[in-house]
């Protein structure tokens, strides 16, 4: 058998949003590789017939393509993809033949719907404001429409020469526009860009009902939104009348993109037969409303809601709203509440009797669902599952993407009768050429509460042997670990591999466990999340498994301030990895691009209370750090700056503490699960090599 390193990266396969026909015959989904030559990554669309035995096979090959979107009649799939640069909309009839762009634009095409009808497709665009200007006026004068289809015409067999030049002089031109960048508002960047004044609208354009590679489609688009607003994913409404969308009520705060609300847009014609957009909130302020799904019957309206206060701490479920309802004055119908269990992903039923949902419950994701009639819940899957993507065909036979401790991820069938079978292991032959660790679960009291933990052995791994044990320490915090968490098969198999104990749990202020323990570290991230970690530590020691003289600890953001809070309260760890993590309390409250964030955490502001939100920063506790301690950062990490780095790493060289820094370059918050798999691959290598150098020796 082969060990897993950290070049196993390459060798892994992932699948993601999994989709059926109306029918029921066919399931798309996402494949994503790696691909090492480009530093990037693969994604195409593949296809499973689920009427056969046949094996899944791809059904596009453009390497940068997601979303697929069955047409209402199954004729034909959308999807959104990258192979010419910016994000655009394209359609294959199931048949075969050619993909055809049926929805662009030059800034890029976001989240995407079919009409009922299937002959529009409504689509979101970010936009400033003289582009909206500039759109306007040219919709106004119908000469210059003229000229913009015909300059489209040209541009489909426009010289490969003359379209790379047009491309960097545009490309130079939005560089200056920015030198320097006016700032007006909050946030002003995310990820690891800027957002640049932009606000996501609403377009809608024709789809034709057939194509012709002599004759591109000369698109039309109609904004039918307005002003500094953003909206989100539009959903239509059965008749085509209007779209149900999501909109911030707080556009000029800091916190516009948790104060959201269920929005309904009429599309009514004028007198030349355009749309014009008419707006309505559906609900109001107590709770942030997200996700509106409109039932296929068009009866209701299901969207996913959290009460407004402290919102890190308040659990999402869903409601759902009448569809004809014309104002925010009908109460909404709560359907899974009672579950005290965040919901994640929410599917209808294609005959609107259930609302199927994904649920974050007790270290699993599964499967359940919710009658619209008389509101009864049932759990669908009970297996150690992480489910990832799902959806649901016209019997109740569900198709999902899920991992599990033995496979990264895979395709499934849950019957209607609730056998669950495998449909595509794209993994079947790395898992078959390694041997894989055993997980155990644990559970150990502390203090008022009972923490859920596991254990990975190594895959060799013989008892009364006491091993070097990792600790590792999710983000957040109000995360929730699972013995299949996707994005950490490879790194917690890679240190098992390396013959390492892996242990990790989800200590209180976690998710899945309800909302009481999600609200348990409220003004307190430092010392009682570090004894729920600290406690399963002790219970592996005293089961005789782990050396307690060869020992580590890593995580990342919310797991690498808890790291870093850790080594500078207590001294039994010989070594240390601190990844993208929190370590200045009050300097993070004004650089994040969630500021307010922090303040519902700690439950005040740095003018209220500084003293106290310096005393919870690891940065106060410098002095007291003696474990030779990696710190991971990330350059364009917008969510937690480069700053709480620098802090850090520059307290612990003045005070002659055993400290290195790694500084990525190109890379975000999200390195660790998206970042260029090449800088995934050496942070993995780092990190084992800081602990042999520390623990082993």
């Amino acid at each position: 058998m082969n060990s897993i390193t950290p070049e196993s990266l390459y060798d892994l396969i992932n699948l993601d949003d999994v989709r059926l026909s109306s029918d029921g015959t066919l399931a798309v989904f996402v494949r994503q590789t790696v691909d090492a030559a480009t530093n990037g990554y693969k994604r195409n669309i593949w296809i499973k017939d689920l009427q056969s035995d046949l094996p899944a096979e791809p059904f596009t090959s453009g390497n940068k393509d997601g979303a697929p979107r069955f047409s209402p009649d199954g004729s034909r799939l959308a999807f959104a993809s990258t192979r010419d640069d910016k994000a655009q909309v394209y359609v294959l009839n199931m048949r075969g033949g050619e993909a055809h762009s049926i929805a662009a634009h030059a800034n890029g095409v976001g989240g995407f719907e079919w009409s009922p009808d299937g002959k529009r497709i409504a689509y979101l665009v970010s936009v400033r404001a003289d582009e909206r200007t500039r759109e306007d006026e040219e919709r106004q004068d119908g000469a210059k429409n003229v000229e913009r289809e015909a300059q489209g015409q040209a541009a489909a067999v426009k010289d490969p020469f003359v379209a790379k030049q047009d491309k960097e002089r545009k490309a130079h031109e939005e560089a200056l526009r920015f030198d320097p960048r006016a700032i007006r508002r909050m946030p002003y960047r995310t990820g690891t860009s800027f957002m640049e004044e932009k606000w996501s609208h609403i377009y809608i354009d024709d789809v034709p009902s057939d194509f012709s590679d002599e004759t591109p489609h000369a698109s039309k688009p109609v904004r039918v939104t307005e002003g500094e607003d953003s909206f989100d994913h539009p959903t239509w409404l059965p008749d085509g009348s209007g779209l149900i969308s999501a909109l911030s009520r707080e556009i000029e705060s800091p916190r516009w993109y948790m104060y959201t609300d269920v929005v309904r847009i009429g599309l009514d014609k004028t007198a030349e037969g355009k749309p014009t957009r008419t707006l309505t909130r559906l609900t109001q302020a107590g709770y942030s409303c997200y996700s509106p799904q409109v039932s296929p019957d068009g009866q209701w309206i299901a969207y996913e809601r959290s009460l407004e206060d402290r919102p890190g701490h308040r659990i999402q479920s869903v409601a759902i709203l009448p569809a004809q309802t014309q104002s925010a004055d009908v109460a909404p119908v709560e359907l899974t509440a009672e579950l005290d269990r965040n919901v994640e992903i929410v599917r209808w039923h294609p005959k609107s009797t259930h609302l199927y949902f994904t649920l974050l419950k007790d270290g699993h994701v599964n499967l359940w669902r919710v009658a619209i009639g008389d509101k009864k819940i049932e759990q669908l899957t009970a297996l150690n599952h992480d489910i990832t993507s799902f959806d649901v065909d016209p019997t109740g036979r569900v198709v999902f993407a899920a991992a599990t401790m033995q496979d990264p991820s895979a395709l499934y069938v849950r019957e209607v009768d609730g056998v669950v079978h495998t449909l595509y292991k794209p993994n079947r032959n790395f898992l078959a050429a390694h041997e894989l660790g055993e997980i155990e679960r644990i559970q150990y009291p502390s203090d008022d509460y009972l923490i859920e933990g596991w254990v990975l052995k190594p895959p060799q791994y013989e008892p009364g042997i006491k091993y070097p044990l990792v600790v590792e320490i999710h983000g957040g915090p109000h995360v929730q670990w699972t013995a299949s968490f996707p994005s950490m098969f490879h790194e917690w198999q890679t240190l098992a591999h390396k013959g390492y104990m892996v242990f990790f749990c989800n200590p209180r202020g976690a998710d899945g466990y309800g909302e009481k323990f999600m609200g348990a570290n409220w003004k307190d991230w430092g010392p009682g999340p570090m004894r729920d970690v600290l406690r399963g530590v002790d219970e592996l020691i005293a089961r005789g498994d782990v050396d307690p003289e060869r020992m580590a600890v890593t995580g990342g953001s919310y797991g690498g301030y808890l790291t870093a809070w850790i080594i500078g309260h207590d001294q039994r760890f010989k070594a240390a990895v601190a990844q993208r993590g929190v370590y200045n309390l009050i300097s993070m409250r004004g650089t994040t691009d969630i500021p307010l964030f922090n303040d519902f955490e700690s439950g005040f502001t740095p003018w209220e209370n500084i003293n106290s939100l310096w005393e919870q920063s690891p940065l106060a506790h410098v002095p007291n750090i003696h474990t030779p301690l990696l710190i991971e950062h990330s350059e364009q990490d917008y969510r937690v700056p480069m700053e709480q780095a620098e802090q850090l790493f520059q307290a612990l060289v003045l005070l002659k503490k055993p400290v290195e820094l790694l500084r990525w370059p190109r890379e975000g918050h999200e390195i660790s699960r998206s970042g260029e798999p090449r800088h995934r691959m050496q942070r993995l290598q780092r990190m084992i090599e800081w602990f042999e150098r520390y623990v082993r020796n």
